[in-house]
């Protein structure tokens, strides 16, 4: 059977700085029709920033969709003044997390929820980090702070509810994998 839904129609129903809502109109594989909310979403970037103490860098901030502070990996959107996702990691470790990194690894690219968003995620690896002098400033809305944690210590914190992020959660198990398996530059020196 072929699983492919052909598009028949789309109407936007709202456009926004980050995210575009439409509700589309599909044909089923089966020939019947239903809709579709579909989110389109700025594609954004993340990082596993490991410390010399072989600790990940963390940020804490508000989330207003969950209404608590969340756990998370530095990550930011990719700006179209961008030359590419890698370019705006490296913005984002500076404005969250005050660091510059030597070596950096691209990880994998995944979408973070295909059922109704089309949000590409760029996962990267960095270490031999250096805290700079001077950082860039936090974006006018953003409000967090950071910490170090190692990967026992985000284990627990993840077996407790207290990381709820899917992306961060994805990072410790890629992360936890690297050390197992000496996949990161870090574990080959």
């Amino acid at each position: 059977m072929d699983l492919k839904e052909t598009e028949i129609s789309s109407q936007q129903i709202f456009k926004g700085r980050i995210v575009d809502l439409s509700v589309r109109t599909i044909k089923l594989p089966n020939g019947e029709t239903a809709t579709r909310e579909v989110v389109k979403h700025q594609p954004a970037a993340a990082v596993i920033a490991i410390n010399q103490e072989n600790k990940m860098l963390l940020v804490k901030q508000w989330r207003e969709p969950i209404k608590q502070l969340t756990l998370e990996i530095p990550a930011g959107l990719i700006d179209p003044t961008d030359a590419s996702p890698l370019d705006a990691m490296k913005r984002e470790l500076n404005e969250e997390g005050g660091y510059r990194a030597e070596y950096w690894e691209k990880i994998i690219e995944f979408y973070s929820t295909p059922g109704f968003t089309d949000e590409k995620m760029y996962l990267f690896y960095c270490d031999t980090l250096t805290k700079l002098e001077e950082k860039r400033d936090l974006d006018s809305d953003e409000f967090l702070t950071s910490s170090w944690y190692s990967l026992e210590e985000l284990k627990k914190l993840a077996a407790e509810g207290k990381i709820v992020d899917a992306k961060t959660l994805y990072a410790m198990s890629v992360w936890e994998n690297m050390l197992l398996t000496g996949g990161s530059k870090e574990n080959n020196d």
